[in-house]
């Protein structure tokens, strides 16, 4: 009888799929809303249901979702190169692992690579090869549990190529392993090839292990390991008791059956053929072409099926690195947009910056000229006056007393214009106290409110240059209109204060004193991100809206 290759697959693959959910238990917990975890977990689910192509389909798709260099990347690329291997496609399995190999960064998942790897080779009649990669699993394991399953499998590639010395050693020196005999499974599994191995060397002791091995699998219900120890029987009784070695036989058909494990069913049918009676042969030897006509056919559409799954998830891929290839240069175009908006943010401050610094020294350079042109000469008057006349007389020290009192009026008047501004909630009362100043026998001031202004809102900066711009159109009125009215109508709406100031004089395109007085107002204005607008329709008059937003 061929030695049991075929059984290890399916075991190394149900062992791993329990090993890797211990292992990855909390990171299940963790990352179970993880679109990775969700598609890995589907993948698996279809897997124990032996729906292999649904389950490649969901590893494939979760390999979208994965750096393939990480632990969790390499454990997916595990799980579809063991599908492969399973239906056969030991070429696309080799192809999944030395990929794997090549970008894996771990080492977690290393040595079960290496053991799919040795196992795939197995396959293919390469023992040299396989025995290599078993023997770099040893060598990479911490686990010593993992080390002596895969001493078993080259104990495996010895049996099959009938060095039987080399096997009994191996098999030999791990039974008495104190970490195997504490799990009962592995032990029961290298008693039996130790069994095996000592039947194919006429060793008459054979039977005792392959019998003990026998019983502890079935007190442990061990469906896989019972096809391997009753096909074994089967080969040990077939030329001293063929009656016996049909039972066993049997026996392991209905565990290969049970086990859902069609290789071995073949296997088993395989032997019943030579065992049964003519007329048993004929049945069995029809269950046994119908089954791997069956088999072979299965394993061709699966292989086909993963061949169109693969394809269309590499081109699932494709669109995903599309997709993120566009959402990068997105990101790029948005982030340069963000650049080029504070930049021109930060410009349109600095300008801002720099006409509410030309207004500060207009404003200075004003204050200076009127403090020379207007109280400079009347203070040098005055000082002339003292010492020219005789202020004994009471005619001459009446005069000097009026022309002091004239320059104090008009000091007070340029102090007042260019004095602190309150913001607090006094700011409205002196606000119009201010305007209503500049009313006199000349020129009568009217302030109008049309929508009442909830000035606690608005900022000081903005009332400041509300109060400071009003200051200049009224001086500005004074000083060039020649208007005998003024009216300011204030308004607001849900985003403005709106101020229009209308007055009666000559007008600005009349005057270009005026105009060029008024531009130091726009400039307040603009500073806040306001707009100031001249009225150019009206026949007479000036009349001026400032929108300020709040």
């Amino acid at each position: 009888m061929k030695n049991k290759t075929f059984h290890f697959p399916l075991i190394f693959c149900i062992g791993l799929v329990g090993l890797f959910a211990c292992r990855d238990s909390k990171t299940h917990a963790i990352e179970q809303y993880n679109p990775f975890m969700q598609l890995l977990e589907k993948g698996e689910a279809f897997e124990s249901n032996f729906e292999y192509d649904s389950a490649y389909f969901y590893y494939l798709k979760a390999k979208t979702y994965v750096e393939p260099s990480t632990e969790q990347g390499a454990y997916n690329s595990l799980k579809i190169a063991q599908l492969q291997h399973t239906i056969g496609d030991y070429f696309g399995c080799e192809e999944t692992i030395t990929e794997t190999l090549e970008i894996y960064k771990g080492t977690t998942y290393l040595s079960y690579l290496y053991n799919l790897m040795a196992a795939n080779y197995h396959k293919q009649n390469n023992p040299e090869e396989s025995i290599q990669y078993y023997q770099k699993a040893i060598q990479l394991t911490e686990v010593p549990l993992d080390k002596i399953i895969y001493q078993n499998n080259i104990g495996l590639l010895f049996l099959g190529k009938k060095k039987y010395k080399k096997a009994e050693e191996i098999y030999t020196h791990l039974f008495s392993n104190p970490i195997l005999q504490q799990n009962i499974v592995e032990w029961a599994r290298v008693m039996d090839n130790l069994g095996y191995t000592e039947y194919k060397l006429k060793n008459p002791t054979s039977i005792n292990h392959l019998q003990n091995a026998l019983q502890l699998r079935d007190s442990l219900q061990d469906s896989y390991g019972l096809i391997a120890s009753n096909m074994h029987l089967s080969e040990y009784y077939q030329t001293s008791n063929p009656q016996v070695a049909k039972e066993y036989a049997i026996k392991a058909h209905k565990a290969a059956i049970k086990s859902q494990n069609p290789d071995d069913q073949l296997e088993a049918l395989k032997w019943l053929t030579k065992l049964g009676t003519p007329q048993e042969v004929k049945g069995y030897y029809e269950k046994y072409i119908q089954l791997n006509d069956s088999v072979n056919l299965a394993r061709s559409k699966a292989k086909n099926q993963f061949a169109k799954v693969k394809y269309d998830a590499k081109k699932a891929t494709q669109e995903v690195i599309k997709y993120k290839n566009q959402k990068s240069i997105l990101m790029v175009i948005i982030g340069l947009i963000i650049i080029i908006a504070l930049l021109l943010y930060r410009l349109y401050q600095n300008r801002n910056k720099r006409k509410l610094q030309l207004a500060t020294y207009s404003t200075e350079t004003r204050i200076s000229k009127r403090i020379h042109d207007e109280l400079a000469n009347d203070v040098f008057n005055a000082m002339t006056y003292t010492q020219t006349q005789n202020l004994e007389n009471p005619v001459a020290k009446e005069a000097l007393l009026d022309n002091l009192e004239h320059i104090y009026k008009r000091t007070r008047d340029i102090s007042k214009e260019n004095s602190d501004i309150r913001t607090d909630e006094k700011y409205e009362p002196d606000l119009f106290q201010m305007i209503d100043g500049y009313s006199d026998p000349n020129l009568n001031v009217i302030r109008k409110i049309s929508e009442p202004i909830n000035w606690q809102k608005i900022t000081p900066e903005k009332k400041i240059t509300v109060q400071r711009v009003i200051q200049e159109f009224l001086v500005n009125t004074k000083k060039h209109s020649q208007a005998t009215l003024v009216i300011i109508d204030f308004s607001e709406d849900k985003k403005n204060i709106t101020i229009t100031y209308t007055d009666n004089g000559i007008g600005i395109k009349n005057t270009q004193k005026r105009k060029s007085g008024l531009q130091n107002a726009e400039t307040r204005i603009l500073a806040i991100k306001g707009s100031l607008t001249f009225d150019s329709t009206i026949q007479k008059g000036c009349k001026i809206t400032v929108v300020i937003p709040k």
